[in-house]
């Protein structure tokens, strides 16, 4: 494996920030590079106009705006008509994230994702570059059926309207389920996509969410741990899987992994300090599968 290989796949790196973490921030570009894609997930109890106000403070700052529109948060067409002209208008937003959501019943009229795809809603605002989720190990709620049906619309959707539309999947542990999803998704998806990462966080603080949101495999690595009271307060790196799916890419040039994005569990300057250090070079391969920051 060549560490060119790694630098490459991390180099477009896309990550996430909240407004309750903003406030802790003095400047992002003391963290990130200019123009990097900072996505802005729903955090309950945070008022729209908060994340209107984030959004464009980041493309103040010369970062790429994303925020999530969440469907089944979404009070009505009306509501989101307004927000999506907001987050157009006062903060240059020229790319979002649309997901169905993590609550069983909308608050609103919109139960899925596909409803303001194929609404219009997104090409009236001139919103063109779109993120929809991608769920390699599956989904808790959600029938495999019903995951697949989902993919072949979206790829609809994109034909139809000729929209930049990307693949962001749910955060793994391992490679292998991504490139098992890839395979099995290869006659009804076209759709680039971006593998989802857990940023640098303590083995504890990653067990939580892998129980809250993981599936399968990914969750079982990090369980098998979870009896060894030291490695749950280490700090953990995603930098085996990084090279794995770097490996892939190598192998399989026709893949359509494009890149990876990266949920900061530990906070967003723990793991963008150690992007930094990759993209300088400053890393070197160890006998584990995976590599070392300087």
């Amino acid at each position: 494996m060549d560490k060119k290989q790694i630098q490459e796949l991390v180099a477009d790196y896309s990550i996430e920030t909240t407004v309750r973490e903003s406030a802790r921030i003095e400047r992002y570009g003391d963290m990130v590079r200019p123009g990097t894609q900072l996505y802005i997930p729903h955090v309950p109890g945070t008022e729209p106009h908060e994340t209107i106000a984030l959004a464009a403070r980041l493309r103040k700052e010369g970062m790429e705006p994303v925020p999530h529109i969440v469907a089944r948060r979404t009070e009505s067409a009306s509501f989101l008509d307004d927000y999506l002209a907001r987050f157009v208008g006062e903060a240059g937003v020229t790319r979002v994230l649309v997901v169905a959501g993590d609550i069983p019943q909308g608050i609103g009229e919109f139960s899925s994702a596909l409803q303001i795809l194929e609404g219009g809603f997104l090409e009236k605002h001139g919103i063109r570059k779109i993120g929809v989720a991608g769920h390699p190990e599956g989904h808790k709620d959600v029938a495999d059926p019903a995951l697949r049906d989902a993919i072949v619309r979206k790829n609809a959707y994109a034909d139809k309207t000729g929209a930049d539309v990307q693949i962001v999947t749910q955060f793994v542990f391992l490679p292998e389920p991504v490139i098992k999803w890839e395979a099995a998704n290869g006659e009804i998806n076209h759709l680039p996509f971006r593998v989802g990462l857990p940023g640098l966080a303590t083995l504890k603080t990653l067990l939580k969410y892998a129980i809250d949101c993981g599936a399968g495999p990914s969750l079982a690595a990090v369980s098998k741990h979870a009896t060894n009271l030291t490695k749950l307060v280490t700090v953990s790196a995603p930098d085996e899987v990084v090279v794995g799916l770097a490996q892939y890419r190598q192998q399989q040039p026709q893949t359509r992994l494009r890149g990876v994005h990266f949920f900061p569990f530990g906070g967003l300057k723990r793991t963008a300090e150690w992007l930094a250090k990759i993209a300088q070079g400053n890393f070197e391969l160890n006998g584990k599968g995976g590599f070392d920051v300087a």
